[in-house]
Formats: structure tokens, C-alpha cells, sequence
């Protein structure tokens, strides 16, 4: 593992910069040097954004100084792209309005300097708001809320529609990595403390009469579905947990730690670990149905598509698996040539990789063949988020 993806991450700041591209028929255009051709035939447009780490939209770095950068993570639904920067700043931009400012926390208030200068002039102060610590997860949306996890222990819920804290923080016993998942109002979510929480997202407050607690750090996002709670931990297993009451329901041992989030679909979960492999595991009872080496660690989600699995090694090679007995469905792995540490994520019928050097590129699902799509001035750590047409990316 390469030091810079090392916790807590060391990153420059750098601008933040908005880009957007149309793409017409065949036609191709460029930025900085950047050239990005057709995604697919026929006219759609594509809206690119890059989030980096900047010092502070407004110009000046808020209250209370982060003791650890983060990454760029983003969500977006509709036309705004939700995204806590590497700042530890938390920002909703219009995606229709050339990234438009909604709101920011913590926000900047204007106020009169006092004397008879107020009378012409206004000084800038902060609230008493901090910026969050390092944010590694992306965050979770829920009709009225986004919950954005900290290194800093702490679960935050902000209004969509103004950035406002509506509960807490919600406290875990140490630095939490991975983002929550959201299921009937109940957010999940994993703690280097060891334990996995469930928290109300109406009231902040615990739904479990205690967190369920693992072996060792629990750093991915669960998976939920309507009875179970999954997940695996760096003690090498991987639990599947009561969803109301948080007691165990089984725990499966896999050859290594698991840093990441586990994807659960049609009745398996993939897990990938530091034991290079890609585990696929019966949902019902934890047993493994098959498992295939990768030849490095696994970090990254995998995603299902039909009836393939796609998982990047952090070695910077993509997979294409069948989902039943784990044999390859391309001809080899797709290589490119940098450490990939997220997941894949889908436009139409591409795969949206980013890499450690800042290239993004879009793989063909049916043949594996790469396309750089464009390159960030940072690193891109966290899996894409796309609406329709449009790609949202965060670098740190």
C-alpha cells in the first residue's frame, strides 16, 4: 500500500474547479489538454465535476482548523451534488447552475466592524461552527438529510435545503472511515472503536440497546437488507447482525482484513480484503460459495451488474467475474497503471474508475477496453457519483 494512502491522508490544497462538457454525435472537445470523446452514440451531454481540496469557498479557511485532510467524497441526486471537501468543509452546489453555491458548513457571517466605519464597511467573522475532521466515506442521503461521518468520531446530519445540523453529532468511541447506510430511517454505520452503530436519523438517538461489537476496526459502509445488517471488519470477519436488535446472526471468517464495503446482491455478499482475494458468501448463513485471488489487496466495492461482478485491485487492474462461480468474463484484467482504491461506478454501459494519479477512465463492460476520460489535478479516492448523464467526481 502506497504511503499516501496512509491515514490520516496528506494532501496539497489546491482550487476547486468546475467543468462542464457537452458532447455531441461524434464530435470531441477538450480541456487543458484533456481530450474527451463520445461516451456512447447519438447526442446526451456529460457534466463533469472535479472537486478538490480548496482553502475555503469563500476565500478564507473557517474556525477551527482540521487536524487530519480527508478526501473528496460526493453524492448527488437530481440536480444538486452534495460533497464534503478535504477540508473537512461540507458544500451543496447546483449542478444546473455551473456548480452555484446552495450552502456551506461552516458558513461565513457578515457582520458591522463596529464604530463609525460600520457605517460603510462589513467585516467577515465565523460562527462558532468547526470544520468536520478528515471525511474518508461518502455521504448518505435520505429525503430531508445528508449524514456525513468524521474521523473525528462524529456522525453529522445537515438539511438538504440549507446545511443546518438538525441532531447532534451522534458520537462513536473513535474515528469513523466509512460512510452509513440508510435503511427505513435507521443510519449503520462501522467505528474504529470496534462497534457498528445504528442511529435513528429523525432523532440522533441509538435504535440498538448496545452497538454489536467486532474484533477489531470496522471501517466500509454496511450493507442492509429488510432483516440483516452485513459487514466485514479488520479482525478478518465478515457479520451479518439482526437489523432491529443488533445481535449476531452468523460471522464468517475470510483469510484477511476487510477494509472495505461489502456489496450485497441477489443473495451473495462480495467481499474484498487484504488477503487479495474477492469472497463471494451465501447472504443466509455466511458460508462461501467461491473466492478467486486477485493477486493484491481489495479495497474498493465491487458492483454487480446482471450477472457480473466488477472489483479493482489496488494494484490498479479492474475484473469482470461471473457472478455464480467467479470466472473471468474478459479476456484479462484491465490495467491502469496506478493504485485504485474505490470501487467502479456504471454509465450505461461503461464502468467509471478513478486512480490514485488522477485518471479517470471509463472500461466497456462487455470487453474491458479503457478510455481515459479525463484527468484531475488530485487524486481520486472515492467511486463516482453519477445521475443520468452526469459524473460527479471528488479529488483530493
Amino acid at each position: 500500500m502506497t504511503r499516501s494512502l496512509d491515514l490520516p491522508l496528506q494532501r496539497e490544497l489546491a482550487p476547486l474547479r468546475w467543468s462542464r462538457f457537452h458532447v455531441l454525435g461524434c464530435c470531441s472537445i477538450y480541456f487543458e489538454e484533456a481530450s474527451l470523446k463520445h461516451l456512447r452514440k447519438g447526442p446526451f451531454s456529460v457534466l463533469l465535476l472535479i472537486l478538490v481540496a480548496t482553502v475555503m469557498l469563500t476565500g478564507c479557511m473557517p474556525r477551527g482548523a482540521m487536524t487530519n485532510p480527508g478526501w473528496t467524497v460526493v453524492a448527488a441526486e437530481g440536480d444538486v451534488v452534495y460533497a464534503a471537501l478535504a477540508t473537512g468543509q461540507v458544500v451543496a452546489l447546483d449542478a444546473a447552475n455551473q456548480g452555484a453555491e446552495l450552502w456551506t458548513y461552516p458558513k461565513a457571517q457578515a457582520q458591522a466592524s463596529g464604530g463609525l466605519g460600520s457605517l460603510f464597511t462589513k467585516r467577515t467573522t465565523e460562527t462558532t461552527d468547526k470544520v468536520l475532521d478528515a471525511v474518508y466515506g461518502i455521504p448518505a442521503l435520505t429525503d430531508s438529510l445528508v449524514l456525513v461521518a468524521s474521523y473525528n468520531h462524529n456522525l453529522y446530519a445537515f438539511d438538504r435545503a440549507s446545511g443546518q445540523v438538525k441532531w447532534g453529532p451522534f458520537s462513536a468511541g473513535e474515528a469513523i472511515i466509512g460512510g452509513a447506510t440508510v435503511r427505513d430511517d435507521v443510519a449503520y454505520f462501522g467505528s474504529s472503536d470496534h462497534h457498528v452503530y445504528a442511529v435513528d436519523v429523525n432523532t440522533g438517538e441509538p435504535v440498538w440497546d448496545q452497538p454489536f461489537e467486532t474484533g477489531h476496526w470496522v471501517w466500509g459502509a454496511p450493507a442492509v437488507d429488510d432483516e440483516r445488517v452485513y459487514f466485514g471488519s479488520m479482525d478478518r470477519h465478515v457479520y451479518a447482525v439482526d437489523r432491529k436488535t443488533g445481535e449476531q446472526v452468523w460471522k464468517q471468517a475470510v483469510g484477511g482484513s476487510v477494509p472495505g464495503t461489502v456489496t450485497l446482491s441477489d443473495g451473495l455478499l462480495f467481499v474484498g480484503g487484504v488477503d487479495k482475494k474477492v469472497h463471494a458468501l451465501d447472504k443466509t448463513n455466511g458460508q462461501e460459495r467461491w473466492s478467486l485471488d486477485l493477486g493484491h489487496w481489495v479495497w474498493g466495492e465491487a458492483l454487480v451488474v446482471d450477472d457480473t461482478v466488477y472489483v479493482s485491485a489496488l494494484d490498479g487492474r479492474v475484473f469482470a467475474l461471473d457472478v455464480a462461480d467467479g470466472s473471468p468474463r474478459w479476456p484479462e484484467p484491465t490495467a491502469l497503471g496506478a493504485t485504485v482504491r474505490a470501487g467502479p461506478a456504471l454509465l450505461n454501459e461503461s464502468l467509471i474508475v478513478g486512480t490514485e494519479l488522477g485518471t479517470l477512465y471509463k472500461i466497456d463492460t462487455k470487453s474491458g477496453e479503457k478510455t481515459l476520460f479525463f484527468t484531475a489535478e488530485g487524486a481520486v479516492l472515492s467511486t463516482p457519483a453519477i445521475v443520468g448523464e452526469m459524473v460527479y467526481v471528488g479529488a483530493a
